[in-house]
């Protein structure tokens, strides 16, 4: 083997090294991202994440927690500190907007973004093989069932993802699923996964090229998505006793925060970060890499069944981060040239959304169970 010569091998030693240097040393925009991303994971451990529904005993239809027992002092306290941020968070956007732009990001992923919708369409497919080798399972753990030809319809549905051309079919299947659900646990118990309707929607608009309806699949899938963590926030306050057991099995993961505090925490940062997927700017990018790295953070302690259930939400917070703000960000973004009035008004958006979510979760239990008697 012959050597090269030493000028040669020291221009190769460069740039090696150079290379080496751009890989190991995250571009700027990404650093700040992956920097709040750690500050943010770090108030909501893994536990946080994993659906209490799937790992230890519930009863949807007792009464949640009355609200001036949830409205405790620290609940309002962590309210109030939450706007703030909320508000900081909003002033942010517009000062790195004005620094960088609309969208810092765009460069950088623009190449990956005509791929997003097959990393929808190729998890769902592996989503619902792993429903039928499972076998007893509508759509998540918690919702079993003994009708076998459900676990052979999942996998009818998983071989038809296999193409854009019947994806429709899984689309379609998977309303079907969810309406099976409706008819076996009830439809506030459902109301746990309009993900499940979001993702349905998207592949069908895409499978059956719906020129009207294509601009506006990522938003649905967007809304969905906030609306599944928004929801699952108000229930973690409603009921969180019934997570008490699962942080006594992982006492690790709470650092010594006392139980009832660390299931505010809990659904304040998920609700935070939750809303930021539909009014964050650059902010919304941070807010999906967060729950990303959460949910994928907690099948270290909760496994193959978190993983498989959680699937279809970490890979579509795989292509929020990716593709960032969609028409429904943009129109919801408001457009008041104050800074200061502009974070006040988002601040004041963010407390009418906890109010909204409050009342809709509390009054349809009252509904469907008869708790407001």
């Amino acid at each position: 083997m012959t050597q090269g010569s030493p000028r040669g091998l020291c221009r190769a030693r460069i740039k090696i090294e150079r290379t080496a240097s751009r890989l190991g040393r995250p571009a700027p925009g990404w650093r700040r991202i992956l920097s709040g991303c750690a500050a943010l994971a770090v108030l909501m451990p893994s536990s946080a994440q994993a659906h209490v529904k799937w790992f230890a005993p519930y009863d949807v239809a007792a009464n949640p927690t009355p609200l001036p027992d949830v409205f405790s002092p620290s609940f309002l306290l962590l309210l109030a500190g939450s706007t703030v941020l909320i508000m900081l968070i909003g002033l942010g956007d517009r000062v790195i907007a004005g620094a960088f732009g609309d969208d810092p990001l765009e460069e950088r992923v623009a190449a990956l973004k005509p791929r997003l919708p097959d990393v929808i369409r190729i998890m769902l497919g592996a989503f619902l093989l792993c429903l039928w080798l499972k076998g007893g399972i509508i759509l998540t753990p918690e919702l079993t069932t003994t009708n076998e030809s459900i676990s052979w319809f999942q996998l009818f549905l998983a071989m038809s993802t296999a193409s854009w051309r019947t994806s429709w079919i899984a689309g379609l299947g998977i309303v079907v699923l969810y309406a099976i659900a409706v008819a076996n646990y009830g439809l506030f118990h459902l109301l746990d996964y309009p993900l499940f309707l979001g993702i349905a929607a998207y592949l069908m608009i895409h499978s059956l090229r719906v020129e009207r309806l294509l601009p506006y699949a990522l938003s649905i899938l967007y809304v969905s998505m906030a609306v599944t963590l928004l929801w699952a926030s108000i229930e973690k306050w409603a009921f969180a006793s019934w997570t008490l057991p699962l942080l006594r099995q992982h006492e690790r993961i709470t650092l010594g925060i006392e139980h009832g505090l660390y299931m505010q925490l809990a659904g304040f940062v998920e609700f935070v970060t939750a809303f930021l997927l539909l009014y964050g700017k650059t902010s919304q990018r941070l807010a999906a890499l967060t729950l990303f790295v959460i949910f994928v953070a907690a099948i270290v302690d909760f496994g193959k069944i978190d993983a498989v259930g959680h699937s279809m939400i970490i890979a579509s917070l795989a292509v929020m981060v990716i593709h960032g703000n969609t028409r429904v960000n943009l129109a919801l973004l408001n457009r008041i040239p104050s800074p200061t009035v502009s974070a006040l008004e988002l601040g004041m958006t963010y407390l009418g959304y906890v109010l909204l979510f409050f009342t809709f979760y509390y009054v349809a239990h009252g509904i469907f169970y008869g708790s407001l008697n």
